[in-house]
């Protein structure tokens, strides 16, 4: 009844639907990816002082293990102005997932020092620090792929937010 009543909350622009699937889980369906990409990228929600992690469901999803696909920032520094279009950032970065969107400020060059573009990342596979740019037949540059935050995931016990070091399970 809470996540119900903060989701009414959230201005979504279409429909939803929320059940519980056990004593952890809640499913929450989105009906719009334009409602879908800010309600994961937003990662952890307090709801009555109580944090709440989204994240993306699959096919694969099994109650005992969280998925390892979650949305990260990308800064491109030193970015040439004439490939901050959308589609050509898309391209650069889809060497480590999924693009999802781009920053307000790459898509109005307010901030033409870096590129910021949203990626959606298998946190299980190793992400690439730079990419190749050839521009032309005679020229090209590597680009540097620079994640703000890439949250942590144990390979043992199927969660986010530890490493298998860290992880109490295992330890």
């Amino acid at each position: 009844a809470d996540i119900r009543k903060f989701f009414l909350t959230l201005d979504l622009k279409g429909s939803y639907s929320i059940g519980l699937l056990d004593g952890r889980h809640v499913l929450i369906r989105l009906h719009n990816e334009a409602d879908f990409l800010p309600v994961w990228t937003r990662n952890v929600w307090y709801i009555h002082g109580s944090a709440m992690r989204v994240f993306k469901w699959s096919t694969s999803f099994h109650v005992d293990k969280e998925s390892s696909l979650a949305p990260v920032w990308f800064n491109l520094p030193k970015l040439p102005v004439h490939l901050f279009d959308k589609m050509c950032l898309f391209q650069i970065v889809s060497c480590l997932g999924r693009p999802l969107f781009i920053d307000g400020a790459t898509a109005a060059l307010s901030r033409p020092s870096v590129a910021r573009v949203c990626v959606e990342v298998d946190l299980l596979k190793i992400l690439p620090s730079h990419v190749w740019i050839q521009l032309g037949e005679d020229h090209g540059f590597w680009q540097s792929l620079n994640p703000e935050l890439v949250p942590k995931y144990c390979n043992h016990c199927f969660r986010q937010g530890h490493s298998q070091s860290e992880c109490h399970v295992k330890n």
